[in-house]
């Protein structure tokens, strides 16, 4: 195996490094790209401004563009997800009701990091099981065998490690929220809705946590997953070391088999006391002892140093699982759509981060396409074009919800220096309605307190003291339901 591993050390280093940068590309996906992009813009003579700055036709459907502002607003735009702060706010409210606010995505450098685990444990058993599956081919196609086989372990493990871990959170998630209904009493329905990522998420705000959690994750859960894993990890390591050991049983054997043979088929003519010279047999017989009890003695190191390997590697095999159960439970969402609402708030906790993630992207684009109006300028002087457009009009354009961004561009124009903030509405809302968009906001405590804040201190007033007697009115309820339950359980005592 080793040799021909070292015949192609080349394709085996060029294989090992192509992955490693596929990994890291995955990795940094995004700033990759929008580098590149930003790299292709720049450039002279042949980048895309310098090309798209010899287009100054206007755009079809809207004539205070053209065709080479759009197109530039149109390649920066993909790098932008357009979530207004009410929207942002409701998928937070999910993560957070279903318990994986917090929670990521297994990341993409922890698979390929996995996966290489797997690939390095198991060279050596895929090398005898190839063997054993092609006992009259080549050292090729062993080689080759032993490379598919590699390959089949790693994905079906990274996938059965991963779903088993997934599979323990969710279920645990279920069987806490379970334990924490029976341990209330059992009051009410454990689950009263089955509350999707587009629902009105305030629904079930009067419910206990437990049951706004099975609401999104749901109330079935399992372990077969776990099992399974279980199960494929104590196989393939149980089977391996036995193929190991007997290998080297094998090895030993025929070693053995070859030293006797050679003995035996020594010329005479070898031994210079021979012809009458012979040594009396009880003489050679306590040489020839030690001789077969030193050579029992390799063997028996050997062996025993063998089994301390196949044991080592088997276990590092199973730890090397374990860590795979691992990731698939610290990693990963239970709710039902929490990744979709995570994929909507690319991990931002509040509006705040959210906006600033994104104003840099938004400034670079607004300075390239002031750059190429310039350039546009200078072709189309005798055409009067009035390019007077910023990045920031073409994303309200394109978005009918509350525009991205109100943090101000310095790269924007006299006219649009800053990006448009929405404007809260003038009307004084009422007590009820305060009420209302408090209990949207209260997830997020930062949003609710600047909520609070900004209204009318009358207003205020009168919603910090309805929500204090809102709580002691919940607080009273719970202490009357713990003493039904305490009683409940003293009847049962007598």
């Amino acid at each position: 195996m080793f040799d021909s591993i070292n015949e192609h050390l080349n394709v085996v280093a060029t294989f090992v490094s192509l992955a490693i940068l596929v990994a890291v590309y995955f990795a940094f996906k995004f700033r990759i790209d929008f580098w590149w992009l930003n790299f292709w813009y720049s450039l002279p003579f042949i980048g895309k401004i310098a090309r798209l700055s010899s287009d100054t036709t206007r755009y079809a459907k809207d004539k205070t563009w053209t065709n080479a502002e759009r197109t530039l607003c149109e390649d920066y735009k993909q790098y932008i997800h357009f979530t207004g702060e009410a929207e942002l706010t409701k998928r937070l409210v999910y993560l957070a009701k279903a318990n994986d606010l917090g929670r990521k995505p297994l990341p993409a450098w922890l698979v390929f990091v996995l996966g290489l685990l797997v690939i390095a444990e198991g060279l050596g058993f895929s090398y005898l099981l190839g063997s054993w599956m092609a006992m009259e081919g080549s050292e090729n196609t062993r080689t080759l065998l032993m490379v598919a086989i590699v390959l089949v372990l790693c994905v079906i493990l990274v996938f059965v490690t991963h779903s088993a871990g997934h599979q323990l959170y969710r279920t645990n998630l279920i069987k806490a929220s379970a334990k924490d209904w029976r341990d209330a009493g059992q009051p009410g329905s454990f689950k009263t809705a089955n509350i999707m990522l587009n629902g009105d998420q305030s629904v079930d705000d009067k419910e206990a946590e437990y049951t706004q959690c099975v609401n999104r994750v749901g109330t079935s859960g399992s372990y077969v997953m776990v099992g399974i894993a279980i199960a494929v990890i104590l196989v393939i390591a149980i089977t391996s070391t036995w193929m190991r050991v007997k290998h080297l049983e094998n090895e030993q054997t025929q070693e053995t088999t070859q030293v006797a043979a050679a003995a035996t088929s020594a010329p005479a003519s070898g031994n210079p006391f021979a012809g009458g010279l012979a040594l009396p047999q009880d003489v050679l017989k306590p040489q020839q002892d030690a001789e077969q009890k030193g050579r029992a003695d390799g063997r028996k190191a050997v062996a025993d140093e063998g089994m301390a390997a196949f044991l080592m590697m088997a276990f590092i095999f199973v730890v090397t699982q374990v860590v795979g159960i691992a990731a698939g439970f610290k990693w990963g969402f239970a709710g039902k759509e929490s990744k979709a609402a995570y994929t909507g708030t690319r991990g931002f906790s509040t509006y705040e981060d959210y906006q600033a993630f994104y104003a840099p992207i938004i400034q670079v684009a607004q300075a390239k396409l002031q750059t190429l109006q310039q350039r546009l300028a200078e072709r189309g002087s005798n055409i009067g074009l009035d390019l007077q457009k910023a990045f920031d009009d073409y994303l309200n354009e394109t978005q009918r919800q509350r525009p991205l961004g109100t943090v101000a561009s310095e790269a924007t124009t006299a006219a649009k220096s800053a990006l448009p903030v929405e404007k809260e509405s003038s009307a004084t809302p009422t007590l009820e309605e305060a009420i209302a968009r408090f209990d949207e906001l209260k997830s997020n405590q930062d949003i609710a307190k600047k909520y609070v804040l900004g209204l009318e201190p009358a207003l205020r007033e009168q919603l910090t003291a309805a929500i204090k007697e809102r709580k002691a009115r919940e607080e009273a309820e719970r202490q009357m339901e713990k003493a039904k339950s305490d009683e409940r359980q003293l009847d049962e005592l007598f």
